[in-house]
């Protein structure tokens, strides 16, 4: 980047508002995005809190844990999904997460074009759509990226100014905390951040970065405790990571190294970046790029963390090591960008409202057994379900209680763990647990073991099969 290339530089801006507008685009028509089971109890959690007026602090869905302890602590993003699917079905849920998406991508853009001419913003924008595209389902967590981003955006705008953010940005720590647990993680960002303007700066300017750091941290802390699970909320992340049956959850799973995909042909571009020219990163943010990356090889769900953070972090480094080092001049965004960005967002608009106006049915899938449960006789609704795991959320929607959901936090280690052994052909185990609970049918996955048990069990004949579920029903 020469020195001309400044803030606001049309290209790069340009840059920024077509990848967003493409990612909308493509977010609207993607087969995948509802094809996640825990979309059904995310949804029935924000009707059951609007038909209340309260957010649940027990479990109000299941028959295995009635009343047991379980406050949702997603809530704000619960009542979002709700809502945009009460208006608009599924339709509405897939604007919705469309649009969570294309606003991190904005915010990323924006923040990079300072650094990286328009081809370099193309390409890291790319590159981070392509590796977040499957974990883009409509679920909490693609709601809370653009708060990480901003966060993050925050973060460094401070460090760039010598200076610790003002303290109303606390603010969004609020939103953050109630929408999704990737909160700590933003507590986590202020730490690092903190340690590096201490590290930094000249001796007599080391206590005002304490005071001013200090006071950011303080108020972002106790507006992540203003919660409706209050101190359990906030340390709810910890809890869930220290869980012994994380090993049975695919998101859960560490990166599967032996195969080629969109995440390492990512680290693979951005190491051939860094090293083809010499490029400098501060030690702590070098420290907490790694440290990020070793969360991210350790569980799946760790990549968009990790891909979101050092898109942001790496822009500036990069942008000095490939261009004369000059820092960016202050300049607001040109007509011609005011220009596209107008029309980028009517054309959004548009393709919104076509969304909506041809209605999105929610196609069978790993997690989502619909043709099953179309053909489940209403007689069965009230009588007790053994389910695969994924189809909890699906059932809970459909006003069916499962045996166990998405929410394996609530039924924790033991009961979990349980489960997983049964689904998995522990006859001696499911039979223990049927004279407990008397189970009227079962909703399993064809490849899960304990079907075969039942197919050739006397007691209990088949109901209904088809590619994503089978369905038992006791004779």
């Amino acid at each position: 980047m020469a020195r001309g290339r400044t803030i606001g530089q049309d290209g790069g801006a340009a840059a920024t508002i077509l990848v967003a507008l493409a990612g909308f685009a493509y977010l609207l028509i993607a087969p995948s995005t509802l094809s996640d089971g825990d979309t059904g109890w995310h949804l029935a959690t924000g009707r059951w809190i609007l038909a209340h007026g309260r957010v649940p602090t027990t479990d109000p869905f299941s028959y295995t844990a009635p009343g047991h302890p379980w406050v949702a602590h997603e809530w704000l993003s619960e009542i979002a999904m709700y809502a945009a699917w009460r208006a608009a079905g599924w339709s509405g849920l897939i604007v919705l997460t469309a649009t969570a998406f294309a606003g991190m991508l904005a915010i990323v853009g924006w923040h990079a074009r300072r650094w990286l001419s328009a081809g370099g913003v193309a390409v890291a924008l790319a590159l981070l759509a392509m590796v977040l595209m499957p974990a883009l389902l409509a679920r909490p967590h693609v709601l809370a990226l653009p708060l990480l981003a901003a966060w993050i955006v925050v973060l460094l705008r401070a460090r760039e100014a010598d200076r610790a953010p003002p303290l109303g940005w606390a603010a969004l720590m609020l939103v953050w905390a109630n929408a999704h647990g990737s909160f700590m993680f933003g507590l986590a960002l202020v730490a690092a951040f903190a340690l590096d303007a201490l590290v930094t700066a000249a001796p007599d300017r080391r206590r005002a970065a304490v005071v001013h750091w200090g006071a950011f941290g303080a108020l972002s802390g106790l507006a992540a405790l203003a919660t409706p699970g209050g101190v359990h909320g906030f340390l709810y992340p910890l809890y869930v990571g220290s869980l012994a049956l994380l090993p049975y959850i695919q998101e859960w799973h560490p990166v599967d190294v032996g195969r080629l995909d969109t995440f390492q042909i990512a680290v693979a571009a951005s190491l051939f970046v860094l090293l083809v020219r010499p490029t400098r990163i501060a030690p702590i943010r070098l420290v907490l790029l790694l440290g990020t990356l070793h969360l991210a090889l350790a569980h799946v769900r760790q990549v968009s963390v990790f891909v979101l953070l050092a898109t942001l972090v790496l822009a500036e480094p990069i942008g000095r090591a490939w261009t004369d080092g000059s820092l960016p001049r202050s300049r607001g965004p040109r007509r011609g960008t005011r220009s596209l960005a107008a029309i980028a967002l009517a054309i959004a608009l548009v393709l919104a409202t076509a969304r909506l106006v041809v209605p999105a049915t929610r196609a069978d899938s790993e997690g989502v057994p619909d043709t099953a449960l179309r053909h489940l006789p209403a007689s069965l609704k009230s009588r007790r379900v053994f389910n695969e795991y994924s189809f909890g959320g699906p059932l809970i929607l459909a006003g069916v209680r499962p045996f166990i959901d998405g929410r394996s936090d609530m039924y924790g280690d033991a009961f979990s763990i349980d489960y997983f052994r049964m689904v998995s052909g522990d006859w001696d185990r499911w039979r223990a647990a049927d004279r407990r609970w008397r189970f009227g049918w079962t909703m399993l996955a064809p490849a899960d073991p304990l079907v075969r048990h039942l197919d050739a069990e006397p007691a209990w004949r088949r109901l209904y099969a088809d590619e994503v579920a089978v369905m038992h029903v006791r004779r």
